[in-house]
């Protein structure tokens, strides 16, 4: 090899070492001026810096996409943690770091600062299940999180995820929107009982407090319009009355009772056509449970009630215990005429009906009487066919 060709190759194999240095150490930084570069030489430096701008280009983006996910996740309310294999904490979002520690922890043993079971609970979550996670301080304040855990896979590495959420801002939250939607109930309500009252008690002062003969309004006619007063001012005390009642809906007194015998006594409370026409499959008769009895059956006979008049000739109880063991899970399926998809959300607010007449009661004391039971209560339309499914679960 000639003097000149061993220079060449000697800066060559060095700006080639550069290079690989650089790209291992992420710095993308790199660039050789081309000014007193000529023949090959000149061409693989223009080829490293051209390599080292596709680096940096992809950097960038990485980088910039980074940037927008994280301040996607740190809008989330809820508490994200994502970690190996081994729980070593591999990235948190915002509200994890303030709602849990105050600072960004290693791995989910730091937990232990909230209090020294919160570790292990968390890493005993499987998938798909949710877990009440509870402490009491020692000032006597209760403070409960509802944790769940999703894995995933990204580069060929097994991660979990996991959301964690205070129970009192979910309460918060759902009571807001349970008061905003009950407000806009009761306005409705009584706005169509006090509009009527209002413009006819308006036209009888008119028509007695008149010099003109021809605006007087007869006796008949007054008549008709105290009698609609009536009408609407009873209606009105009617649906105070309702409110009423289920404001005061009364705590369980609970025993325990085993599920076969409590699905044995409801199916003994149906007329023969609802017996008929209704399978009642037990899956744990043997399973004890502590409950307000009356109450319980109160809910599903309303179920079942609801299922029938909404055109079902064929409904399925099923009572069963949850795959986690910590549920007793009453299904109640049919194949009525189901609901429409945005009144899915409403059934459950008080005095809103998807029934001609209904009062909308019957769900709204359902929900508080399963809710006192430390329970929930949800409904769903059927996929691929028509009807309904309602769900009950009640905890053991």
């Amino acid at each position: 090899m000639g003097f000149l060709q061993n220079i060449f190759h000697n800066r060559s194999i060095k700006r080639l070492r550069q290079m690989l240095e650089a790209l291992r150490m992420g710095d993308f930084s790199l660039q050789y001026s081309l000014d007193k570069l000529r023949g090959e030489e000149r061409l693989m430096a223009q080829e490293i810096n051209n390599v080292i701008k596709e680096f940096r280009i992809h950097e960038h983006n990485r980088v910039r996409e980074s940037h927008f996910y994280e301040a996607m996740h740190d809008t989330i309310n809820s508490m994200l943690i994502a970690t190996d294999e081994s729980y070593k904490v591999r990235w948190m979002n915002k509200a994890a770091i303030e709602g849990l520690c105050g600072f960004r922890i290693d791995s989910i043993d730091k937990l232990a600062a909230l209090f020294p079971t919160f570790p292990e609970e968390i890493k005993c979550l499987k998938k798909g299940c949710s877990r009440l996670i509870s402490h009491t301080h020692d000032d006597g304040t209760e403070c409960q999180y509802m944790a769940t855990m999703t894995p995933f896979f990204t580069k060929g590495m097994a991660y979990r995820l996991y959301t964690i959420d205070r129970v009192d801002n979910i309460l918060q939250e759902v009571e807001v929107l349970s008061q905003q939607r009950l407000i806009r109930v009761l306005t409705h309500e009584i706005m169509n009982s006090l509009a009527p009252i209002i413009s006819l008690s308006g036209t009888l002062v008119g028509g007695i407090d008149t010099d003109d003969e021809n605006m007087r309004i007869g006796r008949e006619d007054e008549l008709m319009a105290l009698q609609a007063i009536n009408r609407r001012a009873e209606g009105l005390l009617d649906f105070v009355r309702n409110y009423r009642a289920i404001s005061a809906v009364p705590k369980p007194m609970v025993e325990p009772v085993a599920v076969g015998k409590l699905v044995n006594d409801i199916k003994d409370l149906q007329d023969y056509a609802a017996r008929e026409s209704t399978a009642f499959i037990v899956n744990c008769p043997e399973q004890v449970i502590s409950v307000d009895r009356g109450q319980i059956e109160q809910v599903v006979i309303n179920l079942l009630k609801n299922s029938r008049e909404a055109g079902s000739i064929k409904t399925q109880l099923v009572a069963d215990v949850s795959p986690d063991n910590r549920w007793l899970v009453i299904t109640v399926t049919d194949n009525g005429c189901g609901f429409l998809p945005d009144a899915v959300e409403r059934l459950f607010v008080p005095f809103y009906s998807t029934k001609q007449g209904g009062q909308g009661i019957g769900l709204s004391v359902c929900r508080q009487i399963i809710t006192n039971h430390g329970g929930t209560i949800t409904a769903l339309n059927r996929t691929g066919s028509t009807g309904a499914i309602f769900r009950v679960q009640l905890p053991l």
